[in-house]
């Protein structure tokens, strides 16, 4: 509860390598997490959060006590988790002006002025071009 990961995460993050193997309660066999484990997994959410792979995550965790050149590989890690985020955020835009663009259209549409919507869609091809060419994406409805 505490790193804010489900339990299912936790184990599958210590069953790849992620984590270390956690200590466990001789009697009950559950798993016992010391202050170490808890801040080495506040870090994973935190870095999970983000979005960054987890082989950068595992990457990250062994950087941490490598001195100098160890926060020089943190900060190219960081560096290209930034540069993901950057292209996640503007791809989110390019998403959101298309479905601003295509409520605009139906709004027209709605109110009997197909000569307006035709007006805005043609006006706005570059923000159906962009969406278009996002990575993954389904084809595009009218």
């Amino acid at each position: 509860m505490i790193s804010g990961l489900p339990e299912s995460t936790l184990r599958y993050y210590e069953q790849i390598g992620i984590i270390d193997p956690i200590a466990r309660d001789p009697s009950s066999g559950h798993r016992v997490y010391s202050d170490k484990d808890i801040e080495s997994l506040t870090t994973i959410a935190c870095l999970a959060a983000t979005g960054m792979p987890l082989e950068s995550m595992r990457e990250y965790l062994k950087n941490r006590f490598d001195g100098p050149e160890g926060a020089r590989r943190q900060i190219e890690l960081l560096d290209a988790q930034s540069l993901r985020l950057a292209a996640n955020a503007e791809a989110l835009r390019i998403q959101q002006a298309y479905v601003s663009l295509k409520s605009l259209y139906w709004r027209a549409i709605a109110e009997g002025h197909e000569d307006e919507a035709n007006r805005i869609l043609e006006e706005n091809k570059d923000v159906i071009e962009n969406v278009k060419k996002q990575p993954g994406k389904g084809a595009i409805a009218r």
